[in-house]
């Protein structure tokens, strides 16, 4: 009887051993047919990130000018890091592309507005000469910006008060666009219409 059992007993212990050994020998080769499939993809994947290229980038040189309808002209310098060319032509797709030579961009836009200065120091007054001119600051100080036509003074004496004159020469203050061409249009029919020059000042902003 105790024969038997110990009998039994190595039968179960060998098949324990079998199960066991089955078990070992199944997920061994689980784990080399996973890692199997997932070898290609790594490999794929550190291929893709090599051929992908670097993004690179380089500095261009920018110029911004713009000019005003009070004869002011504005230009501003600015240094930016760019992908490529393209980039510089679509960020600055509002602006006309004046020149480019290699990584340096001009560009210039007609604003149509008084210009700073114009607005907070801009006079009409008359020059020695009976000429239209805008100041800056009063006619007194002769800080020319811009010149028109010159004035018919008798005509412009015979048509109103001799105030008018006194302050057209004292110098009249403006402050926006609409008051600019409210003066032009006003004194437009006492022009000589013989010096109809224009000198345009520039103002660095950068």
């Amino acid at each position: 009887m105790w024969q038997q059992n110990k009998r039994k007993s190595k039968i179960v212990f060998l098949w324990m051993m079998v199960i066991l050994l089955i078990a070992f020998l199944g997920g061994c080769s689980w784990l080399m047919y996973k890692s199997q499939q997932e070898a290609p993809i790594s490999e794929q994947a550190a291929l893709d990130a090599e051929a992908e290229p670097a993004i690179s980038s380089m500095e261009v040189s920018i110029v911004l000018k713009k000019s005003f309808v009070c004869g002011v002209e504005s230009e501003e310098k600015l240094s930016q890091m760019v992908a490529s060319t393209d980039q510089v032509i679509q960020d600055y797709q509002d602006w006309q592309l004046l020149s480019q030579e290699g990584n340096h961009f001009e560009f210039g836009k007609q604003v149509n507005d008084l210009a700073p200065i114009c607005k907070e120091k801009g006079y009409f007054g008359l020059s020695k000469d009976g000429i239209l001119t805008l100041y800056e600051g009063p006619p007194e100080e002769q800080k020319v910006i811009q010149t028109f036509f010159q004035i018919n003074t008798k005509k412009l004496e015979s048509a109103l008060p001799m105030s008018e004159l006194e302050f057209l020469q004292k110098g009249i203050r403006i402050t926006d666009i609409a008051e600019y061409n409210s003066i032009l249009s006003s004194y437009e029919e006492f022009a000589n219409l013989t010096g109809n020059v224009k000198k345009k000042v520039e103002a660095d902003e950068g």
